[in-house]
């Protein structure tokens, strides 16, 4: 794609091959637009990929989808369990312990005839009583599968209790095999209204620029240009930072959302959705140091691979700032693979086709995954967070400040595809014709931008007016396969 600006040209300048134009005749344009604009990585990346949700919002300014979980929820004790000084047992005496479900609900999914474990300790149930009035766990009644011994704690308030198979005799009854599943997690994110707008007078008329690609060559004001630029790190921005003005639970059939009072509807960032799975910190609060080191870093991407799809072959993208580039590549040093053709990273898009990324991207192997470490400028911005910096007179190498930065966050996003469904996607409100991710228009006054001659004008005002509109959202479907990493005293 070549980009060039020039002087206006009624000659060449026409109405037939304006950018803007041609938006309105074919949107799929809009994809090749932001390209003009690889700095802000997430939507680029995202649009490059063909990640966009197949599913389209029309009736709704919600997006609703299920993921599904453990097929069983965690079970915990309700507290400790200490045998008496004289209390040991024998393989073969009943024992009882107070379980509930990891929420505190008395919603308890063991069942008669299950074994289940606590630490090192194994017992078969031989029945489950709900709890009753304010209780908030059940009674499990159970046999112990070995000798314990005096004074043993088998376990502690809040450890896990699990549940590692079943065993029945011959001959058993349908009616003594228990029942219980697991439906899929609810999720549900909202799209945004996002606009902008731009007065272009008779001073800016003459300053246009082309974008040229495929043999096609479309033109549009210079001062649209930068304008545009601005939208679109608006949009990034919002992308990462959004924060929904919509309460309520709907993980309950029937129940609904309500609005905050007098404020538009406003769909989730990135943050707000995957914050609450998996953030942790790196550097030594107190000393004010925020060094990476290679085993805080693969033990991280562990624990996120344990809660995605596959075990190993996923696709992580890190977005970071400039100092999380540096601790990642200091860190990760030898893991990094170095790319041919210009250093131009590989990712597959939805349809199973490599896409190159550019040299803005680096790529790395641990753990049988495929991690990209993308920039994003976003997280560079003194305006939304102060930058990190070395202490005067420090040794540079050794530490930085890293007290309010964004910079040396690190946020993984599983951007691995499901049977053609990417884990992270964008979403936009439109359906049968209907495509409100990118709308743009002139609306003309005494100046009109294709027709000097034209009789017909939207007001009487000396200039005309450039709009900007997205309806538009991001989700992920599977927030606990994505983690932050972060140094100490970041607030995000």
């Amino acid at each position: 794609m070549k980009v060039y600006s020039a002087k206006y040209d009624a000659s060449q300048a026409t109405a037939d091959n304006s950018l803007t134009a041609n938006l309105l005749k074919y949107p799929e344009i809009a994809k090749k637009v932001i390209e003009l604009y690889p700095r802000y990585t997430t939507t680029y990346l995202l649009e490059k990929l063909g990640f966009g949700a197949s599913e389209k919002v029309l009736g709704d300014n919600s997006f609703e989808w299920k993921a599904m979980g453990r097929y069983r929820q965690k079970q915990i004790l309700d507290a400790t369990v200490t045998l008496a000084s004289d209390g040991a047992i024998a393989a073969g005496a009943a024992i009882s312990f107070d379980v509930k479900d990891h929420t505190g609900g008395n919603t308890c999914m063991i069942n008669a005839n299950d074994i289940i474990r606590i630490g090192g300790y194994q017992f078969h149930v031989t029945s489950v009583t709900a709890g009753t009035g304010s209780e908030d766990h059940a009674t499990v009644a159970t046999k112990s599968l070995q000798a314990i011994g005096n004074s043993v704690t088998i376990g502690t308030a809040d450890d896990v209790v699990a549940i590692i198979g079943n065993a029945f005799g011959e001959g058993s009854e349908g009616s003594t095999v228990g029942e219980g599943y697991s439906y899929p997690e609810t999720h549900k994110n909202y799209v945004t209204i996002s606009r902008k707008k731009l007065v272009i007078d008779a001073t800016d008329l003459t300053d246009i620029t082309w974008v040229e690609h495929n043999g096609h060559r479309l033109w549009f004001f210079t001062k649209e240009q930068q304008t545009e630029a601005q939208f679109m790190y608006d949009l990034e921005v919002m992308r990462w930072f959004g924060k929904s003005t919509m309460s309520g639970d709907i993980t309950v059939a029937g129940q609904q959302q309500t609005q905050l009072s007098g404020v538009p509807v406003i769909g989730d960032g990135l943050f707000e959705q995957i914050k609450g799975a998996n953030t942790l910190t790196y550097g030594t609060n107190g000393a004010n140091n925020a060094e990476l080191s290679v085993d805080v870093l693969t033990e991280f991407i562990g624990n996120l691979t344990m809660n995605a799809q596959n075990a190993t072959g996923n696709e992580y993208v890190v977005f970071t700032g400039t100092q999380g580039k540096v601790q990642f590549a200091k860190a990760m040093k030898d893991f990094l693979v170095l790319n041919g053709a210009g250093g131009a990273s590989v990712l597959v898009d939805k349809a199973g086709q490599d896409v190159a990324l550019g040299a803005n991207f680096s790529t790395y192997y641990a753990l049988g995954n495929k991690i990209t470490v993308a920039h994003c400028p976003v997280f560079d911005d003194p305006n939304i967070a102060p930058n990190p910096a070395y202490a005067n007179n420090d040794a540079i190498g050794s530490t930085f400040k890293a007290t309010t930065a964004l910079s040396g966050v690190m946020v993984f996003l599983d951007m691995s595809v499901n049977q053609g469904v990417s884990n992270i996607e964008l979403i936009a409100k439109g359906a049968e014709g209907v495509n409100r991710n990118w709308v743009k228009k002139y609306v003309p006054g005494m100046i009109n931008p294709y027709d000097s001659k034209s009789m017909l004008a939207a007001s009487g005002d000396d200039k005309f007016e450039c709009h900007w509109l997205t309806q538009s959202g991001i989700i992920v479907r599977n927030p606990l396969s994505c983690g932050i990493l972060k140094p100490f005293n970041v607030s995000i």
